[in-house]
């Protein structure tokens, strides 16, 4: 809530630039003196301690820190608990001296028989005994320890980490002045100082005639958070500050809630003065308390003694006419507030939303109370020397006005200087519990705070100015929705607001609303619409009036200047063929008051085509007769409908095309099957012959593979197999026409070399789109002998007493390669029982494999199973090798000369 953007003329380069510095710089300074805000409330408790230290070693301040310094490192706490350990066992705060009996348990007595406030105790004396004893060398009593913590069950920190440090006898002179001072002074375990430091006498003790018992002081934890309370409690600004700092700082850690303070008037009521965890209607109607109302609060007074609740069915036994309590809980304590001299100037009353595990504190919450009596007397002077009367919003039914309010809300105190006494600046004297600024700073943060301190931003953007404006003269300030910029911690935030203030009193009373959520949720609907190319309408059927959100212009290609159409003008908007349907779903509106769609196409203005898709619904009374308007959506679903018409063409050439891919699928198969059957060749007794043939796995794709034998007119066999490249009836046509040359071509009695010569002339010859592979063998069944040649396919396996090896292939290039490749011819002397297999690359190659390793595998399986005979042999390798290919055919043929 600082710097703002506004349509006024921008500033020049060179003013930004200061404006900018001089923020950072303001923002700087505010964070140093934060830290110093937070230093000086701690720093009572350590100069204390310093001084405790300064007396028991005889050393310097200097020194004395250094050993505070070194204790906090040894013992891993923070300067500030050692300080207050120290102070803690050294001079024990004790709690008020109550009456005889606890109120609750016997008759109360009255507050005028209390007896003074009694200081020196017999724990005291204790101590100062082992003081004594431990300056002449003996032990210390065990009872002036450290207390054990009921909650960790250890003595204080303060001793967990002290068994590397020596203790420096008591009673001993200090380090000599040769030393390096407190660098190389050894430190005092913190128990050992703790255990010598002398006690702090009381002020008077009791006569022997008072017949009362000494006060116990309290346990070395609470005396420890007595002393860190003490001290912030000097930086309260006021009782509701008080009360702030009594439940957080000294009582947080025993799980309080709430707390509420009260101080006497001369009739006897009570004046609440501050709270904490009290909200603020509650506290509005606690204002004042009368004398004669039986509360635990009031008995505290009365009694001079703490009074304590525990549970509501406690609280109702004993106030049955309370209905409830100004601070709420499951357990409620109340002390009174008295001074060193016994006077009680009020109470003050703690909550607990359950028992605390270590018990109610209710000695230590009176010792807290009577902490607070000088600190409000300090702030009643302070105000009366201001002479400011009941400060600003101090009215607690005027602050919980303010509270219910949902937009945050300060009250500004007019902060004075010079001899003019002209307003220079404001402080924050309130702000309500919707408060939170651009820094995300709450209204507990901002409280007690100069304003020029807290948005710097302000005094460069002219809006300090208008509030002093506003002081001067009472003419209230409204501004508009502005961006405003804060710098915090060396980051700018940026937000949208409004702000107004009017004069309050002599003051001024400030409010913002924050835009931000709205702007985001327009911006949000905005872009939705736009990208959804979705509008807005309402029609009014009292008034005849139509609105229409900006996009509707746009999808219906209207000019927003002109404004929405009138109702009677709509229908001139809806193609003809399309406005008798229209007319249908209005009139089903209008009748059954269901909501209705309907998709229909505009007429644009500018003559582009337009669909639209229509949403709506009827406004109805409360009865559910009468339409009192309608209103709907309207999106452009034209790109949409383009995309499903295409979408359905394309759905249709789809089908067009399977049916062609399955007819032309069907006929390949056919051809396929004829090229590779071959009923010429039989098992006789010179030779046995067996064959497999696996299609491809995607059945669209027939490949080229083929196989053929036949007996030539010279008495010897033809055995051949091949491969064309591609799929479809193209591979079919080519291994049609390289099968059926190859067996013309062997009837001329040519070797095999020179058949696959010619075979490859007439491939490129005929300039073909494809390539082919191709083994071409001769079997003389009188002699035994295979020739065969190759032309870029696999080599066979020749198996011969049951281990198969791989026949080393001849010279060859694959078929259509080239024109001038030359091929040569191969002998194997087959002995009866010798097998030889021929194949495919689908038989071994699949896919993430490689050729090598599949022919491997290969000749492994053939090795399994080749002893039964061929079927045998060649049923076992395709049964494990021969499975169907996804890419390509699988062929296996094989020969076996038979044994006599």
């Amino acid at each position: 809530m600082t710097d703002r953007t506004s349509p006024s003329p921008l500033p020049t380069r060179s003013t930004a630039s200061e404006a900018a510095t001089l923020a950072a710089t303001v923002d700087r300074l505010r964070a140093e003196v934060d830290g110093l805000r937070r230093a000086m409330r701690s720093r009572g408790v350590i100069e204390q301690a310093k001084g405790l230290l300064m007396g028991r070693l005889s050393c310097t301040a200097d020194e004395a820190f250094s050993h505070l310094a070194q204790l906090s490192q040894h013992t891993n706490m923070k300067l500030v608990e050692v300080a207050a350990g120290l102070l803690g066992v050294a001079a024990p705060p004790s709690a008020p001296q109550p009456p005889a009996a606890p109120v609750g348990s016997g008759p109360a007595s009255d507050a005028s028989d209390a007896p003074g406030r009694a200081v020196g105790t017999a724990e005291e004396s204790r101590k100062a005994d082992a003081t004594e004893k431990a300056a002449q060398g003996e032990p210390a009593d065990r009872a002036t320890r450290p207390r054990k913590s009921k909650k960790s069950g250890k003595s204080n920190k303060a001793s967990r980490r002290d068994g590397s440090l020596r203790a420096e006898p008591p009673g001993s002179p200090p380090a000599s002045q040769g030393t390096s001072g407190a660098a190389e002074r050894e430190v005092p375990a913190l128990d050992t100082l703790t255990a010598t430091l002398p006690v702090t006498p009381g002020a008077r003790t009791l006569a022997a005639a008072d017949h009362v018992t000494a006060p116990t002081p309290l346990p070395s934890e609470q005396a420890a958070r007595y002393h860190l309370a003490a001290s912030v409690l000097e930086t309260a600004a006021d009782g509701d500050d008080v009360a702030r700092l009594v439940c957080t700082e000294a009582l947080g850690a025993t799980g309080a809630v709430a707390v509420a303070i009260a101080v006497l008037e001369p009739d006897g009521a009570l004046r609440l003065v501050g709270a904490y965890g009290v909200p603020a209607q509650r506290a509005s109607q606690w204002r004042r308390i009368p004398p004669q109302a039986a509360l635990p609060l009031t008995d505290a007074v009365r009694a001079g003694r703490p009074v304590l609740v525990r549970g509501r069915a406690d609280l109702a036994r004993r106030y049955p006419k309370a209905a409830e309590t100004l601070v709420q809980g499951e357990v409620i304590c109340a002390v009174p507030l008295t001074d060193a001299e016994g006077t009680t100037h009020g109470a003050m009353t703690v909550s607990w939303s359950g028992a605390p595990s270590d018990g109610v504190p209710e000695e230590f919450t009176a010792a807290l109370g009577q902490l607070c009596v000088p600190v409000l007397r300090r702030l009643d002077a302070r105000a009366d020397r201001a002479d400011v009367g009941v400060a600003y919003g101090d009215e607690m039914w005027f602050r919980a006005l303010l509270d219910s309010l949902l937009d945050p809300v300060v009250i500004l105190a007019p902060l004075r200087e010079g001899t003019g006494r002209e307003v220079t600046d404001f402080r924050v004297d309130y702000a309500n519990a919707a408060t939170v600024d651009l820094a995300g700073r709450t209204g507990a943060d901002v409280l007690g705070r100069r304003m020029t301190e807290l948005y710097p931003g302000m005094v460069v953007s002219g809006i300090f100015e208008s509030l002093l404006e506003v002081q001067r003269t009472g003419t209230p300030y409204e501004g508009e929705a502005e961006q405003f910029i804060e710098m915090v911690s060396g980051r700018l935030r940026s937000s949208t607001m409004t702000l107004r203030a009017v004069r309050f009193l002599d003051g001024v009373l400030l409010s913002w609303r924050i835009h931000d959520e709205d702007e985001r949720r327009a911006a949000q609907l905005a872009q939705a619409q736009r990208l959804a190319r979705l509008g807005t309408w309402q029609y009014d059927t009292g008034t005849g009036e139509m609105a229409w959100s900006p996009e509707m212009f746009a999808i219906v290609g209207r000019d927003p200047e002109d404004g929405a159409p009138r109702a009677d003008a709509v229908a001139d908007l809806i193609a003809p063929e399309d406005l008798s349907a229209a007319t249908t779903v209005l009139q089903e509106l209008m009748t059954q008051h269901r909501p209705q769609t309907l998709e229909f196409r505009v007429r644009r203005a500018d003559g582009k085509p337009c669909t639209v898709r229509a949403a709506a619904e009827a406004v109805c009374d409360p009865d559910g007769e009468e339409v009192l308007a309608l209103r709907g959506v309207l999106q452009d679903v034209t790109a949409w409908r383009r995309a499903q018409e295409a979408l359905a063409q394309a759905r249709d050439q789809l089908v067009e095309e399977r049916g062609r891919t399955a007819a032309q699928h069907e006929a390949v198969k056919f051809l396929q099957r004829a090229i590779v059957h071959t009923p010429d060749v039989t098992n006789s007794a010179s030779l046995r012959f067996a064959a497999h043939y696996v299609p491809a796995e995607r059945v669209a794709q027939v490949g080229g593979d083929w196989y053929d034998t036949v007996t030539l007119p010279d008495g010897r066999t033809l055995i051949a197999i091949g491969d064309v490249s591609g799929h479809g009836l193209p591979a079919a046509a080519g291994m049609t026409t390289v099968r059926h040359a190859l067996r013309g071509m062997a009837y001329t009695g040519a070797e095999p070399a020179q058949i696959l010569t010619w075979l490859n002339h007439m491939v490129c010859h005929q300039r073909s789109e494809y390539i082919a592979t191709a083994i071409c063998a001769l079997l003389n069944p009188s002699t035994g002998t295979l020739t065969w040649a190759q032309a870029g396919h696999l080599p066979p396996l020749h198996v011969r007493d049951g281990r198969p090896r791989v026949l080393q292939p001849p010279f060859g290039m694959v078929l259509g390669a080239s024109p001038d490749a030359a091929y040569a011819s191969g002998v194997v002397d087959l002995a009866p029982g010798d097998m030889v297999l021929m194949y495919t690359d689908g038989l071994i190659e699949h896919r993430g494999g490689d050729l090598g390793r599949g022919l491997s595998r290969l000749v492994g399986t053939v090795r399994e199973n080749c002893a039964d005979g061929l079927d045998a042999c060649v049923a076992h390798v395709m049964r494990h090798m021969g499975t169907p290919n996804v890419r390509d055919d699988t062929c296996l043929i094989g020969i076996q000369i038979p044994e006599a």
